[in-house]
């Protein structure tokens, strides 16, 4: 079984300023918050479609407290699955 405490999981980010996808995108892939920021600010002066994928990826990407509560609940699950085989 794989280490669960080196799980990256994709969520939204805990330092928001609208809706904490690009913070967490940027958490996700290692990259720098403020710069996905300004990318995705002036491609959204030019074209519509990172408004919606932004739109997309708020709805779409769970909200946890922090990376560590996913990790729990990821541990949880694991163990329950791991019971319920044996």
């Amino acid at each position: 079984m794989r280490d669960l405490e080196k799980v990256n999981v994709l969520t939204r980010g805990e330092s928001t300023i609208i809706g904490g996808v690009c913070s967490g995108l940027a958490d996700y892939y290692h990259l720098r918050k403020n710069g996905l920021r300004m990318a995705f600010i002036i491609s959204s002066l030019f074209l519509a479609i990172p408004v919606i994928i932004y739109i997309v990826l708020w709805l779409a990407l769970p909200k946890y407290p922090s990376t560590q509560a996913m990790k729990r609940h990821l541990r949880r699950k694991a163990l329950q699955q791991k019971s319920n085989a044996s």
